[in-house]
């Protein structure tokens, strides 16, 4: 930790800035200027801001720096996420969707390629295969992809493979199923959580912010993910297609390093264990581990070459 101190702009007073945060009633809004409170009223290292607001220390030079330049019209501009363009509204959609999803309840097969044509006949414009996936997964619905046989022709190879990439001019396309009906298979991986684990874990997972888009990642998944890379030693790119994408991953690893979630993680798992074997929550006395043996200061091989030469010079002068 530097020397140097962090301090707020003065465009507003101490009071006003308390004022606003018990005005405002938008999470991301309210803890900018919490922020903007703590560096006015006691000026320290951003990292104790950081830790007192629960934010990352990036997160305070940058808010700072943002009202010092743009003063209070820059803090209550909204920043990246959220739906700013859409072709439909939440409730536009899922009547958009509600013909299909009676049509997969019967059976039928619904392709993504069908939903796409028919979200471009009623918005007018050309949408994108992404849109289509993007939109289900809003909706809490996806398309099951159908897995390929054991044995196939040549011929019957080549149209699975269009089947699994999603293609548009698939001849047997998949069935759109609610993702709450789909089954997570056992554990996959050593590293996977067990059902008990999880049960113990899932408490202690931030919940998602207010605001923007919903949480729509798996957290068990995102946690699997991150003890695979750990028990594995693998590169976050080089993460298995069976866990989240990585940047997912590795976005969630480096937010709960940031606002120190492990920490809490384990702090509260120790206690747990404490308790459940008859102790305090809290440890009474530490342990410090030293070097208890004083090793020789004269240093390795080289230092000794050194002190052989000088005494060997030493007698020959002699």
């Amino acid at each position: 930790m530097g020397n140097r101190i962090t301090r707020a702009a003065g465009h507003l007073s101490v009071e006003a800035v308390a004022e606003r945060i018990r005005g405002e009633k938008r999470s991301w809004l309210r803890r900018r200027w919490e922020i903007i409170y703590q560096a006015l009223s006691a000026p320290r290292h951003a990292e104790e801001i950081a830790r007192t607001v629960g934010v990352s220390i990036s997160t305070v030079h940058a808010v700072l720096a943002m009202y010092r330049r743009g003063g209070v019209a820059a803090i209550e501009t909204a920043g990246k996420g959220g739906r700013r363009r859409q072709y439909l509204t939440v409730e536009q959609e899922h009547r958009f969707l509600q013909p299909f999803l009676e049509r997969a309840a019967c059976g039928e097969r619904v392709t993504v390629a069908e939903i796409q044509r028919a979200l471009q006949a009623q918005t007018g414009q050309k949408v994108n295969t992404s849109t289509v996936y993007r939109l289900l997964d809003r909706t809490g619905r996806q398309l099951r992809m159908s897995s390929r046989p054991a044995q196939t022709k040549a011929s019957q190879i080549g149209k699975a493979d269009l089947m699994l990439r999603g293609e548009e001019n698939r001849s047997e396309p998949s069935p759109m199923v609610p993702r709450q009906e789909r089954r997570r298979p056992a554990q996959r991986y050593p590293s996977d959580l067990s059902e008990q684990e999880w049960a113990i874990l899932e408490p202690l997972i931030p919940k998602a912010l207010s605001g923007g888009r919903p949480r729509s990642v798996d957290m068990r998944e995102v946690i699997n993910a991150i003890l695979y890379v750990d028990r594995t030693g693998c590169q976050w790119r080089a993460l298995l297609i069976d866990f989240p994408p990585w940047p997912t991953v590795w976005t969630y690893f480096r937010a709960f390093r940031n606002n120190g979630t492990w920490e809490r993680l384990h702090t509260a798992l120790r206690e747990q264990v404490r308790v459940q074997q008859g102790r305090e929550p809290t440890p009474s006395a530490a342990i410090i581990d030293s070097q208890s043996v004083k090793t020789s200061q004269k240093g390795g091989g080289a230092a000794t070459t050194v002190a052989k030469k000088s005494r060997a010079a030493r007698g020959t002068s002699s």
